[in-house]
């Protein structure tokens, strides 16, 4: 963001004209300028000010819980605001009595979050970097246009009727470090977060719609029809091995699944219509609701299905990590694949669960940090490994 576009934002959040977007963004900078600062407030001013904002949270969820999109958006900025008061009383406790050492000491170690970073190969073999190539149309093929725009999106546009018998498959892969947005020829948008790949045709047929992932994407599908008028299903093939390949049939859904080879278990969580789950291993089948989740992991043949809130499973699209109760070494698979850093475990065992909120965007050293507050675990920076120690 330019300067002078900068000075137009703080002018219309001045006037009080800017959108819920903005006004977060401008009191996310605020604070963070004021978390470099000492405070006036002493420790119990803090403590009554977080909770007046947690009242706040509890009414608003109270009274706007059917408007998510402003309730999201005024929890994102309450959140910020937690995080800052949160800052200020570590700081002011930390002065006091001493405490842990910060992550974040030495400048020269901060390690910054991932981007949209993304490869695509084409059905000839031949490879496009999505992270160095400009914006606009960037090929064509089978009739299709493919676009990049500048907010790390890929854009698949019918252009003519294609002639060719020959199915193309292209595949978008994201590093360690990458995310990216697929719009596919059907309509479908996917998000695909770091270290996964989707394989897809370039132009689906009338009969199925199927594309394959290794990794975590967030669907969002397209409703269609064949030519007689019935549903054209859209499948999602997860092939891993070990007891793990699945494939998750949906005719017009908002769905994530979360499917890495370094993770116990694949899961597909439903946030809206329908989605049949098929364990390949077994061939069982389950039948997802909005607000369920199914698990299936090499140790069982059957799909195992729970309830769970499926917001938290899509945080990571709309830029947050979100840990609800889960395990360390869940968490830190998580950072290892954003901030693209090997992890290095030292010690005994850390069996204890992590909850919290805090943007995918904060360096790495500021997520330490806010784990580390809880006195279960230490982390040290080492170049490009981190320790992980009790």
């Amino acid at each position: 963001m330019s300067k002078a576009e900068v000075e137009k934002l703080l002018k219309r959040y001045s006037d009080g004209l800017c959108t819920e977007d903005e006004k977060a963004l401008v009191e996310s900078w605020h604070l963070a300028e004021l978390s470099t600062k000492n405070s006036d407030l002493d420790h119990t001013e803090l403590i009554d000010a977080k909770n007046q904002i947690w009242n706040a949270i509890e009414l608003e969820t109270e009274i706007n819980s059917g408007n998510k999109k402003t309730l999201w958006l005024k929890l994102a900025a309450a959140a910020v605001v937690l995080f800052f008061i949160g800052f200020v009383i570590n700081n002011q406790i930390k002065s006091k009595f001493g405490s842990p050492q910060s992550i974040v000491k030495n400048q020269d170690k901060i390690i910054l979050p991932g981007g949209n970073k993304a490869t695509l190969t084409l059905g000839d073999g031949s490879k496009i970097s999505l992270t160095d190539a400009n914006n606009g149309m960037i090929a064509k093929q089978a009739g299709i246009n493919i676009t990049k725009t500048g907010n790390g999106e890929l854009i698949y546009t019918i252009a003519a009727t294609s002639t060719s018998k020959k199915s193309l498959y292209n595949t978008i892969e994201t590093p360690r470090g990458g995310q990216y947005q697929i719009n596919l020829p059907d309509g479908t948008r996917v998000w695909l977060n770091a270290e996964s790949s989707l394989r897809y045709p370039a132009a689906f047929n009338d009969l199925e719609r199927m594309v394959e992932l290794k990794g975590e994407a967030y669907f969002e599908v397209a409703k269609r029809t064949t030519k007689n008028g019935s549903r054209l299903p859209f499948k999602v093939r997860t092939e891993l091995g070990a007891g793990r390949n699945q494939e998750i049939e949906v005719l017009g859904t908002h769905f994530n699944v979360n499917a890495y080879r370094n993770e116990p278990s694949n899961k597909t969580t439903l946030l809206e219509g329908s989605v049949k789950i098929k364990n390949l291993q077994s061939n069982t089948t389950s039948l997802l609701k909005p607000g369920e989740q199914s698990i299936i992991s090499a140790s069982s043949g059957s799909v195992l299905v729970q309830a769970v809130d499926a917001e938290e499973a899509v945080t990571w699209k709309d830029g947050f990590f979100s840990f609800n109760e889960e395990n360390l070494e869940t968490i830190m698979n998580k950072i290892a694949r954003w901030y693209n850093v090997d992890i290095d475990y030292r010690g005994n065992k850390i069996n204890k669960t992590f909850g919290g909120r805090i943007s995918r965007f904060n360096s790495v050293n500021e997520v330490l940090d806010m784990l580390q507050t809880t006195g279960a675990v230490h982390f040290k920076i080492d170049g490009r490994r981190i320790l992980v120690m009790p």
